[in-house]
């Protein structure tokens, strides 16, 4: 017992110390900023992948995030793809060359790094996010007859633009149930406004690398195996889920296209709940983590026939989240 605390103690020192190196860059966002943490460390030896979706408007701070938070770990690779309408699966897979002599060559494409952004995902069509929901699925990639295993740790963090934009596709309810998390861009208040202005000719910050590759596998592991969830809390998970499909006794299943039917968002929401027990200095989940976790978890696996802003869904999806959080508390406390 004593020799696992001294390594979660060593770890979380590691994660923590790789925060402070990314607010040296990034003023504010602290729920995008966990959000992440939470996903990336929640890998798991299945093909099961952990991966992030943010909604929001440009120049929020999404891509430089991601490439700070690549900088700490030594050895890892960062790549970005913009998403556009006549982007081709092929240009995420391969990248082609020609020598001199008119031979083509080929490089891996930008698929081939451990931490991707896919900028704007819903700009591009259906044929080329399959491909890389293939990557995000199966950590893999195929070409013709030969399939390429990706290396760990592999992370893609989305983004997309609000649906009623110009030029946006809805994703599919088998895409979007791929994502461990679907968040929205926070705004930053006035005072950080404010340093951003005071600071942003200044010279960049060094950003330090103070883990490696084989470390954040080490960590990943170490969370799937000593955060303990009591068998109480694994079933409120199960049952708040429960609680949001047509059987739950909450919503009214006429109103929804889609409702969380399937085993990913209990099995997330363990997940999630056993990484953010750990950033909170804990060897145990408790029900305030799965409460926090609730929303962002299980926002966007439920789809309204019957409301056309983004806002009103977003108000709709929190308000039966919450119904059904509470349900469960209730039900735990009346003995059922």
């Amino acid at each position: 017992m004593k020799e696992s605390w001294r390594e979660f103690e060593q770890y979380r020192e590691k994660v923590e110390q790789q925060r402070e190196e990314i607010r040296k860059r990034i003023i504010g966002l602290p729920k995008f900023i966990e959000s992440l943490f939470i996903c990336f460390y929640s890998h798991s030896e299945r093909k099961l992948g952990p991966h992030l979706l943010v909604e929001g408007k440009v120049g929020k701070g999404k891509t430089v995030t991601l490439e700070t938070f690549t900088r700490t770990i030594s050895g890892a690779k960062f790549s970005r793809i913009q998403f556009t309408p006549d982007l081709r699966p092929l240009d995420l897979i391969r990248i082609v060359e020609q020598r001199e002599d008119r031979t083509l060559e080929f490089h891996p494409g930008p698929l081939f790094a451990n931490l991707v952004l896919a900028d704007e995902i819903n700009r591009a069509h259906e044929k080329t996010r399959a491909a890389l929901l293939e990557a995000m699925g199966e950590k893999q990639i195929t070409i013709g007859r030969t399939t390429y295993p990706l290396e760990e740790p592999f992370f893609v963090m989305a983004t997309e633009n609000p649906i009623d934009i110009e030029g946006t596709f809805m994703l599919g309810a088998a895409q979007i149930d791929r994502f461990m998390m679907k968040i929205y861009t926070e705004s930053l208040s006035e005072e950080e406004e404010l340093v951003i202005a005071e600071t942003h000719q200044e010279k960049e910050p060094e950003i330090k690398q103070v883990l490696s590759k084989a470390e954040v596998l080490e960590i990943q592991k170490f969370i799937r195996k000593h955060i303990v969830v009591d068998p109480k809390i694994r079933r409120e998970m199960i049952r708040i889920v429960r609680a949001l499909r047509p059987e739950g006794g909450i919503v009214a299943p006429e109103d929804f296209y889609l409702l969380p039917e399937g085993e990913r968002g209990y099995l997330f929401l363990e997940r999630g709940a056993k990484v953010r027990a750990f950033l909170k200095g804990r060897d145990y989940v408790t029900l305030s983590d799965v409460a926090v976790l609730a929303f962002p978890i299980l926002n966007h696996r439920i789809g309204f026939q019957y409301a056309p802003k983004d806002i009103e869904k977003i108000l709709k999806a929190r308000e039966l989240i919450s119904q059904a959080v509470e349900k469960v508390v209730e039900d735990g406390a009346r003995g059922f």
